[in-house]
């Protein structure tokens, strides 16, 4: 995969989709420090050679990895640009929280995740695959939200706010949660997120 990377949801082959969700189950597991291309084959059917087939590199598996679960992850989430805009604005931002599931679901491997997602992300900064993918990701989730809010103030269910900016605000909040929630023993943080950021962005938000 080159680092300028697809949008995330193309199509692929089921060979390549099981060798990507063998790849997330191998990262939750070992983390990024102890993730080898032997470990991942373990978790599939597939052999290591199979691995080496289809990927050149692990750094081009674990970037096309992120690109598949996040469109996993919209696909769970997301009604559409038919959806009620404060419903999917609500729904996404409490799943990026607390997993699809939302906050009475199983969030465990959720935050197993979003660990091995900041592990990754450390060394993006001296790795264009990754920094690559990650930029794509953000990306992708801004535009959504911006797009989300932008419905909205059309359908005048928001008051006329920048959705580019609010975007990133948002994102950027959700983004401080989820780290301070894996590096801290504040297990509280992403409930107190959630509950600001429905008082002090999206209540203010609805017209």
């Amino acid at each position: 995969m080159d680092v300028s990377t697809g949008d995330p949801g193309g199509e692929i082959s089921e060979t390549r989709q099981e060798l990507l969700e063998a790849t997330r189950d191998a990262m939750c597991k070992h983390g990024f420090a102890d993730l080898t291309m032997q470990a991942i084959a373990d978790e599939s059917a597939k052999s290591k050679a199979a691995l080496h087939y289809h990927f050149d590199t692990k750094a081009e598996l674990l970037a096309e990895t992120l690109s598949y679960l996040l469109a996993e992850f919209i696909e769970q989430v997301d009604t559409g640009p038919d959806g009620d805009p404060e419903a999917r604005l609500r729904a996404l931002t409490e799943a990026q929280l607390f997993g699809p599931n939302g906050r009475d679901g199983d969030s465990g491997g959720h935050w197993e995740y979003h660990t091995m997602l900041i592990e990754i992300q450390s060394h993006a900064p001296h790795n264009e695959t990754f920094k690559g993918q990650f930029t794509a990701n953000y990306d992708h989730v801004r535009q959504l939200y911006a797009d989300i809010i932008e419905d909205g103030i059309e359908q005048g269910v928001f008051e006329p706010v920048d959705p580019e900016r609010t975007a990133a605000h948002i994102m950027a909040v959700i983004k401080g949660a989820r780290v301070h929630h894996v590096t801290t023993g504040h297990n509280d943080i992403a409930e107190t997120v959630h509950e600001t950021l429905r008082e002090q962005v999206f209540d203010r938000l609805i017209v």
